[in-house]
């Protein structure tokens, strides 16, 4: 038998007014239930508006939940959006090869940016 397959989709229901509304529906089992209404207009492109909401909305119910939300995790994910490429920094290479550069006496230049092409084409 298995889990039941829940279909969700956009209805547009011509109202007695002559407006439209915007639905979201849900089949299960030949079954149709309406899930929210999302507005309902005269206007054309009211209706596309509200279209398009309902597919961002059919987005949003069909994300997979989260089945342990802690508030250290929200933070790490508001952490890790904020990052961009110029935030991170690649420090591997200067603690293997800074070391070694050091060894063999490449610390006597000070010329900082001879240190970052040692270690780069090393």
């Amino acid at each position: 038998m298995g889990v039941p397959r829940i279909y969700l989709g956009i209805f547009l229901k011509k109202n007695k007014s002559g407006s439209t509304s915007v639905q979201i529906i849900s089949k299960e089992r030949e079954k149709y239930k309406v899930l929210k209404t999302i507005g309902s207009s005269n206007n054309e492109q009211e209706i596309q508006k509200l279209v398009f909401l309902a597919k961002q909305e059919i987005e949003r119910l069909n994300a997979q939940p989260k089945l342990f939300i802690s508030e250290s995790d929200t933070v790490i994910e508001q952490v890790f959006e904020a990052l961009g490429n110029a935030s991170i920094r690649t420090v591997g290479p200067e603690i293997i090869f800074g070391k070694l550069c050091d060894r063999i006496g490449f610390n006597e230049i000070k010329e900082e940016p001879f240190r970052h092409l040692v270690i780069v084409n090393s």
